[in-house]
This record gives structure tokens, C-alpha cells and sequence, in this order.
């Protein structure tokens, strides 16, 4: 082709006619950026299929993180309400006047082992930030996606960890400095065969006797941040599956 083209060059300058060769010169011309501006348009057109494929392999894994991260979020969400009524009955009960040393309240070791905490499962998320929030075309999923993990996320976070350092930094000094130790395992001969029979804290309590006026404050606030963490827990998994309908419509439509 090249040499077609270099045989007509040289036949009209031999022959003088330059008009005739200046309108070959500006269709070669033309020719050859038409070749560019197609080889431009493939070339756009594979790296916009590559974008494409790389991002429907991200919302995927991310569909299935959601997923893990709203079985989790279901735990703590079971678990809220056992430790919502636990401390609901021991305030109740000292507000009652019905601890004494004859009839002391027992409470779970285990009240302050299992308050809830989420581990939600971030590797599609991170992958997503690596390649560039931009990556998700969809301008409304890509701002669920944002909101969810640098908003959402973060705002439980902050609760969790508030109620965190209220068990262990408040109330469990004071359980331990005002409370006898009870166990439902009376012949129990050392601890390995204490925490196989009781299955872990389950069988093992704080005995309160007597209480005052500093346990009441700290129950209120242990039930405040249960509840601040329970509607916060319940909105996230709104979000999870309002998040899961906008990836499947996405991932469907691609």
C-alpha cells in the first residue's frame, strides 16, 4: 500500500501536476489521520471495555462483602436487646429497692464480654479506593459507596467505642471493686474445667449486694449507648440493603 502510494507521488511530480498532487498530498493526509483518529476510537473503546469488566469484578466483591459485613451486623443486632434488658432489670431492681444481702442481683461477667461491635469486611472497598472511587460510574452508587464507609461506618464506630470505654475503663473497675465473685459451678476443682462446664462467662457473675447512686448513672448511660448503637445498626442495614438493590441493578445492566 505504501509503495502504491509512493508510485502516484512520483508520477505527478514527474509530470508537473503539482495541483493535482497537492490535492493527493492533503487526501493522504486525510487518509492518515482518519487511520489515527480510528485507531484513537479502538483503542478508547478497549480500555473503556477493560474499566467496564474491572469494574463489575469491584461491585461484585463488594456485593459479597456487604453481604458478609450484614451477617455480623445481625449478631449485634440479636445481642442489643439481651443486654438492653440485663441492664433495664438492674436498674429496675435497685430503683425497687429489692438488692440486699440476702437477696443480691446476680450479673453476667459475660454482660460486659459481648457488648457489640461490627467487623465489617472492607478488602472490595479498599481495592475500589486503589483504583479510584471513580471507577463506579453510577454517580448515586458511587455516593451510597462513599457515604457508607467514610460516613456510616465511622459514625458506629465512634458509638461503639464510647460504650467500649464505659464497660472496661468505668463500670467493670466498679463490678470488680464492689462485687462479689459467684459461679455456677460450685465444684468446679480449677479454671480449665470452671470455663468448659460454664461454657465460657455464661455461668460466672458479679454478686451485688449493695449499690448506690454512681452504678445508676453509669447503667443509664451503658443503656443510652446500646440504644444510640441499636438505631445505628438497624439504619446500616437499611443502607447494606438499599446498597445490594443499586450493585444488582448495575451489575444486571452492564
Amino acid at each position: 500500500m505504501i509503495k502504491f502510494f509512493r508510485h502516484i507521488r512520483k508520477s505527478l511530480l514527474s509530470e508537473n501536476k503539482f495541483s493535482k498532487y497537492l490535492i493527493y498530498a492533503i487526501g493522504e493526509i486525510a487518509l492518515v489521520m482518519i487511520g489515527i483518529l480510528l485507531a484513537l476510537q479502538v483503542n478508547n473503546w478497549n480500555e473503556n471495555r477493560k474499566a467496564e469488566e474491572k469494574e463489575l469484578k469491584l461491585l461484585i466483591e463488594l456485593k459479597d462483602d456487604l453481604i458478609e459485613t450484614k451477617k455480623d451486623l445481625m449478631t449485634d443486632i440479636e445481642r442489643i436487646p439481651q443486654l438492653l434488658n440485663i441492664t433495664n432489670a438492674l436498674y429496675k431492681s435497685i430503683n425497687e429497692g429489692k438488692i440486699s444481702e440476702t437477696d443480691p442481683f446476680k450479673l453476667p461477667q459475660g454482660y460486659l464480654l459481648v457488648y457489640p461491635i461490627l467487623y465489617p469486611k472492607l478488602s472490595a472497598y479498599e481495592a475500589i479506593q486503589s483504583e479510584g472511587i471513580s471507577i463506579i460510574s453510577n454517580d448515586k452508587l458511587r455516593k451510597e459507596i462513599t457515604d457508607f464507609y467514610q460516613l456510616h461506618l465511622n459514625r458506629v464506630a465512634w458509638a461503639e467505642e464510647k460504650l467500649e470505654e464505659l464497660n472496661n475503663k468505668v463500670l467493670k473497675p466498679y463490678l470488680i471493686a464492689n462485687s462479689a465473685y459467684g459461679s455456677g459451678c460450685k465444684d468446679c476443682a480449677d479454671l480449665y474445667e470452671l470455663l468448659r462446664t460454664n461454657k465460657g462467662t455464661r455461668g460466672q457473675f458479679y454478686i451485688l449486694s449493695h449499690v448506690d447512686d454512681e452504678l445508676v448513672h453509669m447503667l443509664k448511660d451503658n443503656f443510652n449507648w446500646l440504644n444510640v448503637i441499636n438505631r445505628r445498626y438497624l439504619a446500616l442495614s437499611e443502607t447494606i440493603d438499599d446498597m445490594i438493590v443499586l450493585i444488582d441493578q448495575e451489575t444486571n445492566f452492564k
